[in-house]
């Protein structure tokens, strides 16, 4: 029985290797200490396993990463690409 042709795929191969190192990296971070995090002066700390710190940030950064792209593509004009000539105006140099 022959495997279907999306698992002899690169970007399916890439992504399945990056999937299991992050759960790799996720559960033996879950078995460490958790860490003391003081986000304020006068507050108690706070408590966090190092894992969720992991997951946070991986959010965070995936969020942050589409708003940029969001931001960036609404900026540029959708015609601003295409050089515009007046009507009438000479395109060759030469005389």
């Amino acid at each position: 029985m022959a495997a279907p042709a999306f698992l002899k795929s690169p970007k399916f191969i890439g992504g399945t290797i990056v999937v299991l190192w992050a759960v790799y990296v996720v559960y033996w971070n879950h078995r460490l200490d958790p860490i003391n995090i003081r986000l304020f002066p006068l507050l108690k700390p706070m408590q966090l396993n190092v894992s969720s710190v992991i997951i946070g940030a991986a959010v965070f950064g995936c969020l942050a990463t589409l708003t940029v792209q969001l931001f960036w593509r609404r900026g540029r004009s959708k015609n601003g690409s295409t050089a515009a000539i007046a009507p009438g105006a000479r395109t060759n140099t030469v005389a």
